[in-house]
């Protein structure tokens, strides 16, 4: 097939067009693999009865200069405390809290600003200006990056979700933002 000299022309400004759509709108082109994994049915594990498996483990953790003994299980039902709170991050955060009150709605809500890096090393204790934070399971927590990157962290449901951890040595809640 031969292409008349301006029929490759047309063809080109046409492709040089989607070009700058593309360019202009940010669209982005991409082709995802799905590679999902096979699993076989686990085998049943002999594990002796006559030990009782202790009810929480522990952990240790060092990040960001903090060493904690932390729980294993984030399910963490009854367990009132502090709220220590350590950005790791390169960007400022606001950490929004909805704390649940004694009716079992959230009414009571705040928030905090971190710099890039505040409290890294040892963390920060929480707290409000009127009285001292208890953070207590079935508070949400939710971190946004304030830098216009449209970062976010969580939402963290206090006691059932994996973060923040319960410190058993200290009895405070424990957040470590990572990037």
């Amino acid at each position: 097939m031969k292409f008349q000299p301006y029929t490759q022309v047309i063809i080109t400004f046409i492709f040089f067009l989607l070009g700058l759509i593309i360019g202009r709108f940010q669209l982005t082109i991409s082709w995802e693999t799905n590679d999902y994994e096979t699993f076989s049915q686990p085998q049943l594990l002999n594990i002796p009865t006559q030990k009782p498996l202790p009810k929480s483990p522990t952990k240790q953790i060092q990040e960001c200069g903090l060493l904690t003994t932390t729980s294993q299980s984030y399910i963490v039902k009854t367990d009132k405390g502090a709220f220590r709170v350590s950005n790791c991050t390169d960007r400022p955060i606001r950490l929004a809290l909805l704390a649940k009150s004694s009716d079992q709605s959230y009414q009571k809500s705040a928030h905090w600003d971190f710099a890039p890096g505040e409290g890294s090393n040892r963390g920060l204790i929480l707290s409000l200006p009127e009285e001292k934070l208890t953070l207590k399971p079935g508070d949400i927590l939710v971190v946004f990056a304030q830098d216009g990157s449209r970062l976010y962290w969580g939402p963290y449901v206090v006691g059932e979700t994996k973060f923040p951890t319960w410190n058993r040595e200290t009895l405070e809640w424990l957040l470590i933002l990572k990037p």
